[in-house]
Formats: structure tokens, sequence, C-alpha cells
């Protein structure tokens, strides 16, 4: 009969007072929760193979890819952006989080703009070439379980951009830094310096942000993905890349904060919709809930162990469960 223990340890935020911090550690401890299953299931594998009690890939979910795809392409394409606002100013803790974030120099904002699109595209192509290409094909010899990751993320991609184009093109929000426009169209920090020209096509689209979204979904497909299969062998291995993933997708987020070009409630929807179209709908399609070990399950001996948080009053846990 197997026994349980947990060890805890409860890191006590500075900020646990403030709503934003709140609600952003509340978003965090329900995602990871969900990495970390009750139990772990005999369905997952030992081995990097597509199990029986998984549900594979089926036509329709190829062709779904495809238009997708091209759907996306279309609406980045052919659909205009608003040229009016139809929604402006921030709501919530958006005036907040502006204060806090935004970039106060041009190069400040400019490196955020910069790095940002170098986490988005490399935060969307980097799993396709690591985990799919070089680990599931080259290393473990597995077509089958790479094409099935492969229409599996790029099924979940097309959702996730379709949901933020569609919002991008349709609602019209203004970003923040119009806020900020000066009588000659122009936004600049202290020193006169440019930081955004106002009356662009760029102006309309804050809500919401599409890079956040993009990182979001291959973050939530990186932890989903290593959560049932042993691509790097288990344990820490396995449980790195999807931490750094979700690094990743924050990162992006705050980035675009400092950069001006979305409020945070636009980051936050981003994030959410990141996890629902790459964790959320592929367990709901493929791999299930509750049928996963843990990311980072480690065995030693007849003990294993996984990583869990949990809250913890105002606290934030970090912990271990045991069983043997």
């Amino acid at each position: 009969m197997a026994s349980h223990t947990k060890v805890s340890r409860a890191m006590r935020s500075p900020s646990e007072t403030t709503p934003p911090a709140r609600l952003l550690r509340t978003v965090l401890v329900v995602f990871l929760g969900t990495l970390v299953p009750e139990t772990a299931g005999a369905v997952d594998p030992d081995r990097v193979e597509w199990s029986d009690d998984w549900a594979r890939v089926r036509l329709w979910e190829v062709i779904d890819a495809v238009v997708l795809t091209i759907g996306d392409t279309e609406i980045e394409n052919h659909v205009t952006i608003p040229v009016q606002a139809r929604w402006r100013g921030g709501i919530l803790f958006d005036d907040w989080a502006r204060g806090v974030f935004r970039g106060s120099t041009a190069a400040v904002q400019s490196t955020a703009s910069t790095v940002s699109n170098y986490f988005y595209y490399g935060g969307t192509l980097i799993p396709f070439v690591l985990d799919n290409y070089f680990v599931t094909l080259d290393v473990h010899r597995s077509a089958d379980v790479a094409g099935q990751m492969l229409v599996i993320n790029m099924q979940a991609l097309g959702v996730s951009g379709l949901i933020s184009l569609a919002a991008e093109h349709e609602v019209g929000r203004a970003r923040p830094y119009t806020e900020s426009c000066g009588p000659d169209g122009k936004v600049r920090d202290a020193s006169g310096a440019v930081l955004q020209t106002c009356g662009t096509s760029n102006d309309n689209r804050s809500f919401f942000s599409g890079h956040v979204a993009a990182v979001s979904t291959m973050a939530g497909l990186t932890c989903l993905h290593h959560q049932h299969l042993p691509l790097y062998g288990g344990g820490f291995a396995d449980l790195a890349p999807c931490l750094a993933m979700m690094g990743l997708a924050v990162a992006t987020g705050l980035l675009r904060l400092v950069y001006d070009e979305h409020w945070a409630t636009d980051v936050v929807t981003g994030w959410a919709a990141g996890a629902l179209s790459g964790y959320v709908i592929p367990s709901l399609l493929h791999y299930g809930f509750g049928s996963g070990r843990p990311v980072g399950e480690v065995h030693a001996g007849g003990l294993t162990l996984a990583p869990t948080l949990g809250a913890y009053g105002r606290c934030l846990g970090a912990g271990v469960v045991g069983a043997f």
C-alpha cells in the first residue's frame, strides 16, 4: 500500500497584498498544478512511444492544422485593423502595471522590442527543431511520435493564432503608448527622443498579445509532451525545458509591457490563450488529464519524488511529493 509524504517550503511574496501580484500568483499555481496530476497512470510510457491509451491524430486534425495555418496568414495579410479605436485606456490593474513596467527611455523600449521578438521567434521555432526533429526523430528514432507531436503543435499554434489575430483585427483596442501621444503625433521620453509614432495601423491592435500567446502555447505544449513522454530521459531533464519555456513566456509578456505595446490585461489574456491552446485542448484531444507522470518525477529505488506547487494561505509554496 502506498503512503504519501509532502515536504513544502513557503515563499512569501513581498507584494502579497497587491491585487496584480495575487492574480498572477493564482494563475501560476493553477497552471502549474495541472502539470502534477494526483496519480501517475500506467499509460505513461517508459520509452518514447505513443501509448495505445492516447488518441492518435486524426485526418481532420491534419486538415485543420493546414487550414488554420493558411487562415492565420490570410487574416494577418488581408483583414484590416480598425482605423479608429473601439476601446481605449486601461482596466483593472492596467494603469498600475504600465506605471511599473513601461520603459522610460527610447533605448530601453527598443531593446525590449528586439529581445521580445527574439523570444517570440525562438520560442515558437526551437521546440520544433529540438524536440520534434533532433530528440524524437533523430535520437529516439520514433517517426511516429515525431509526426503526432508535429500535427498537435501545428494545430495548437493555429488555434492560438486564430484567436489572437481575430481579436487584434476586430476588437480595435488602442495600444497604451497612444495615451501619451504629443501634438506632433510622437511619444517622446524625458530627453526628447522618440519612443513611438502615433497615427499608424499599429495603433489599434493591442488586444491581445500575439507574441505572448504564441510563446505560451509552445510552453504548454512543451510541458505537456515532456509530462507524458520521457524525451530527455525523465526527471529534472524533462522538467527543465518546461520551466525554461514558461520563463520565456513570462519574460516575453513583461518585455511587451516595457515596450508599451500592450496593456497588462492583453498580456494576461495571451498567457491564458496559450495555456488553453497549448495544454488544455491537446490534453482533451489526445493525452487526457491525470494520466501522465508529473513533469520532473524522479525514481530512487522504491521511492518516487515529484516537484509540486501549492497555495498556503497567503503564501506560494514549493515542495516535493513522495510516494513509496
